[in-house]
């Protein structure tokens, strides 16, 4: 293709060619017709270059402006596509492409394109009522008959969303089996069962049924996300049929359907609006925006986002108020709550970065032992030593070699992490994500909900060319309404205003135990929590004031209008877009009376109301009108009150938070549903946008993989993005080699959290899909909790290390001395019961003080953990291995020493297993990694409890026999102080 471009240049350079790409659904994995398309497009004039992908669904045309343009382009490929289609297919609808926001006949000329996807999904937001109709095969008025019922159930299904077959506890117990140590564990039990060595045989095959039922059983929390999912469909649904309006269950609803909803329903299914009245759904879960949509029956472009669809209902979302009529149009897993649950269903667990370092440490530390131990193994065998002898000698040569206690050490060290951060409003669902929190170098947020509150707050003012500034956060009506610039004349024109937003206003604020919430439109409510900050009897300035005429708010009109009575007099109240409010305006409130409302007022009002829109605040504006009996006429002779600036506002501390994360090596990113430049706003005000990029949905969807790869590190946010888009950005950061924390409320961030490393959840306010497919569930919803979950990830990396550095170098001790056994044809200093004991109670004892080490103060003040790092680098692998040595050398030495002496092997094997075990103790001490922290006292308990064990097992003679041990007498134990001493010089 590049090559193509440059001899397009090369032949015309004095000219400038335009490039773009067109999205053309039907070449989807159709290189017949991709070819077919990119030929035709060819041999239009002005096309210098064509070339259609069938994996993309685009096609990239090189053009000369001068003799083309880009919408004639378009309108010839779609008629050409139209035509291949329908000669293939001839079940392929035809849209009708229209910028118009007016509707047309289903007979319009105007360019048809294909509506089929690879999803099966048809631009109904695009089509006119009249086509729908056709085209779903339904009837507006009657509704579908049995027969069409029938039929469309065979052929679309359930309005259900399935689950995909989880996988039996059982088969996860034997997929447990695979990993490398439990394969070496089972080995060795087998040997010794073949060998008669039946106590080793039972110990070893209960270490395997422990480790592989703890895997077993984490692997098996199988996630809910589908189970909530379907919590969110309606169990009836209204609906037209056979000319009857009645309930039946939504599970049967099919497309074509007629359903009737109104305020307090959730919408049952995808649907197409046909009619309404003042009809408005909060979308929030669906789409992330905190605000109400207003619905309307009206065409939308073609390429409207899903944000902006105000003529489609979506499943599960909410109707605040209004009620409506629409045309059922997806239902099951073709609508968009459906498609969530298909990404949901494909997304797989991936490893954390410390099992994949585990993994393939383990297997490289066995291919050593192996190749050791073949080495060893010959030597004795050539020096006379039996089969069977050189085979228990690799038992328990592999037993020393292979630190059994490490799976459990690392599960008590994420525990113990997630026990201290439950106390920190931080509940984990998957233990494994807390160790991969210590990686996270990326954080994406979704801004509703998570970087802020998700309850729209008034904060500015502007009434009598004074401007307020309003305190408090929520519809908690506590704060302070303060002037910060003009001259208030007193707090009439204020008071008029925030009455005006009382009584053109249809919602309710009620406190539900501590938690004050709205029962109807979010915007009114904050509304009504304004009026309570300035002391307004909201409810006896109801009582007195009667409505005897609304005119609802519509997208089209951008205002609501209310008639009020009071006294024998009537006023009108209007609220709504700025713009529109002016129009309808030719008076002005001032200084307690009326006067001209000119053209210097509006161009002073509009200034202010940029300045507002430029902060992030939505602003709506008001105004009051006097009604004469005969007069009726509500679209002008108003006067202006004023207006105010609203948003949704940040979390406290969230700041402060994101510049910790900065100085982390943390980078944060937003992902949201608003538009940009509300999302830019918030950005700049959180401190999280700063020299970076602001990307819309729209923009990520005309960027191929390697385009969004190549830009996503300079992106701060991500705006307008819909639940496929937010997913494709994880995985994005994904393939650039980070490690990603997804944080959402909302069911159109469940895919997103679910794919990426650690997905965050908010418990508050987050939904139970968004819960269900997170690893942390944050309890209070605070950003800033994140990283407190940082901080104690962090610190588990940092104890792993230690517990390894403790727990291998005690395993590199156990298999040296082993092999100077080999060396020095002497039996083994320590059999397999000795080790099995070392290894579960003595090293998993001691090792577990480790792990409740708490983290240091510094440890935000480093990048992040390396996720390709090894499990061991060169430092720590030569303090192992130095220590190891030492302990190895000091256990053969004591042991040699003892059979010299003459003392008896069981003795010599006593005293090597004392040895062993006090230069652990004195090695878990060395391997601290927060030497700041003196004063642990469960360290020293344990290792009371660990020598008072072995007491227990050399003093108590039931437990000789068993473990091959005999009493020591005091000069014995002077020896083992002292080669414990030596060792730790």
């Amino acid at each position: 293709m590049f090559q193509a471009l440059k001899n397009i240049n090369k032949y015309d350079d004095d000219i400038l060619y335009k490039r773009i790409r067109i999205p053309i659904q039907s070449i989807y994995r159709n290189e017949s017709l991709a070819k077919k398309t990119s030929n035709f497009t060819l041999s239009l004039d002005g096309v210098k270059y064509s070339k259609a992908n069938p994996l993309t669904s685009k096609i990239l045309i090189v053009f000369d402006e001068e003799l083309t343009n880009e919408n004639l382009l378009k309108k010839e490929i779609y008629k050409f596509i139209t035509k291949a289609t329908a000669v293939h297919n001839s079940n392929v609808i035809s849209i009708e492409v229209t910028n118009s926001k007016k509707e047309f006949p289903s007979n319009s000329k105007s360019d048809f394109i294909s509506t089929k996807n690879i999803n099966n999904q048809t631009c109904y937001h695009a089509l006119s009522k009249e086509h729908i109709e056709k085209v779903l095969k339904s009837n507006y008025t009657e509704g579908l008959n049995n027969f069409s019922i029938e039929q469309k159930q065979k052929e679309f299904g359930l309005n259900v969303i399935y689950e995909k077959e989880e996988k039996s506890l059982f088969s996860r117990f034997i997929e447990s089996l695979k990993d490398p140590i439990i394969k070496i564990l089972l080995g060795s039990g087998v040997v010794s069962l073949l060998l008669g060595q039946i106590p080793e045989a039972i110990a070893l095959g209960g270490i395997i049924l422990f480790q592989s039922a703890i895997g077993a059983i984490e692997q098996h929390k199988s996630d809910n996300s589908l189970d909530s999912l379907k919590d969110m469909l309606v169990h009836k649904a209204k609906v037209i049929r056979n000319g009857k309006q009645q309930e039946i269950d939504s599970k049967y609803l099919v497309p074509g359907d007629i359903i009737i909803v109104e305020s307090g329903d959730k919408i049952p299914a995808d649907a197409r609006i046909i009619e309404c009245k003042d009809l408005k759904t909060s979308e929030s879960s669906l789409t992330g925006e905190s605000t109400s949509v207003i619905k309307s029956s009206l065409i939308c472009d073609k390429n409207t986002d899903l944000g902006s669809m105000t003529n489609i209902l979506f499943m599960g979302t909410n109707v605040l108020s209004g009620r409506g009529k629409a045309v059922v149009i997806s239902t099951g897993r073709n609508t968009e709550i459906g498609k969530i649950a298909s990404m949901l269903d494909s997304i797989e667990n991936e490893e954390t970065p410390l099992q994949r370092k585990s993994e393939k440490f383990i297997n490289k530390l066995i291919k050593i032992y192996l190749g050791f131990f073949a080495v060893a193994g010959g030597i004795a065998l050539l020096s006379g030593m039996t089969f069977a002898q050189v085979l228990m000698m690799g038992v328990t040569f592999f037993l020393g070699s292979i630190p059994e206690g490490f799976p459990v050490m690392v599960t008590t060290c994420m525990a113990l992490s997630v026990h201290r951060m439950a106390k920190k409003n931080a509940v984990v669902r998957k233990l494994n994500s807390v160790e991969t929190l210590g990686c996270a170098d990326v954080i994406c947020c979704d801004k509703t909900g998570t970087l802020t509150m998700n309850e729209m707050t008034v904060r500015k003012i502007y009434v009598d060319s004074c401007l307020y500034n309003v305190s408090g956060s929520g519809y908690k009506p506590s704060g302070e309404i303060t002037p910060i610039n003009g001259n208030p004349k007193g707090k009439s024109s204020l008071e008029n205003l925030l009455k005006t937003g009382v009584l053109c206003n249809n919602s309710l604020l009620l406190k539900s135990g501590d938690k004050w919430e709205v029962q109807g439109d979010p915007t009114e409510g904050a509304l009504l929590t304004a009026a309570y900050k300035m002391n307004i009897n909201v409810d006896n300035l109801r009582n007195i004031n009667t409505m005897v005429q609304e005119i609802p708010f519509d997208s089209n009109r951008r205002f609501m209008t209310t008639v009020m009575e009071y006294d024998m007099e009537k006023v009108a109240y209007c609220k709504g877009a700025l713009d529109t409010i002016i129009e309808k305006c030719t008076m002005i409130y001032e200084d307690g009376k009326e006067r001209l409302f000119t053209s210097k007022d509006k161009e002073k009002i509009q200034s202010i109301c940029d300045k507002m829109a430029d902060d992030a605040l939505r602003v709506l504006a008001f105004a009051y009108k006097k009604v004469e009996e005969d007069n009726s006429n509500f679209d002008n002779g108003f006067v202006f009150i004023g207006f105010v600036g609203m948003e949704d506002p940040p979390r406290e501390g969230v700041n402060e938070s994101i510049q910790k994360c900065f100085k982390a090596g943390i980078k944060v990113v937003m992902i949201t549903g608003d538009h940009m430049r509300t999302a830019s706003a918030i950005g700049k005000q959180l401190g999280l946008l700063t020299n970076g990029l602001v990307v819309s949905g729209a923009e990520v969807d005309n960027m191929t993989d390697s385009e969004l790869d190549s830009k996503i590190n300079h992106i701060q946010v991500f705006a307008r993005t819909t639940p496929k888009q937010k997913h494709r950005i994880v995985k994005a950061l994904k393939r650039c080699g980070h490690i990603v924390a997804m944080t959402g409320d909302g069911v159109n961030d469940a895919p997103a959290i679910k794919e990426a490393h650690i997905g965050i959840a908010m418990g508050m306010n987050g939904s139970d899909v968004a819960r269900d497919a997170a690893c942390i569930t944050l309890v209070d919803d605070n950003f800033s909790t994140i990283v407190t979950a940082i901080e104690e990830g962090r610190g588990v990396s940092n104890n792993i290390g230690s517990t390894m550095k403790y727990l291998f170098s005690g395993a590199i001790g156990e298999m040296f001395s082993i092999f100077l056994s080999f060396v020095f044809r002497t039996p083994a200093p320590l059999i397999a019961m000795q080790m099995i004991w070392i290894n579960l109670l003595s090293e998993t004892l001691l090792g577990s003080s480790l792990s409740v080490e708490l983290p240091s103060e510094d440890v935000m003040n480093y990048p992040p953990v390396d996720k390709n790092a090894p499990l061991i680098d060169r430092t720590l692998r030569n303090s192992i291995l130095r220590k190891g040595i030492v302990i190895g050398v000091s256990t053969f030495a004591i042991f040699k020493g003892a059979l010299l002496l003459g003392v008896g092997l069981n003795k010599a094997r006593t005293l090597a297993l004392s040895n062993f075990v006090f230069n652990q103790v004195v090695n878990v001490y060395t391997c601290r990694k927060n030497k700041k922290n003196f004063n642990n006292k469960y360290l020293n308990r344990m290792a009371l409890i660990t020598v008072a064990l072995l007491m227990g097992i050399i003093y108590i003679p039931v437990f000789n026999n068993f473990f091959g041990t005999v009493p020591l007498d005091p000069l014995s134990w002077v020896a083992v102080l002292g080669t414990t001493a030596l060792s730790g010089i």
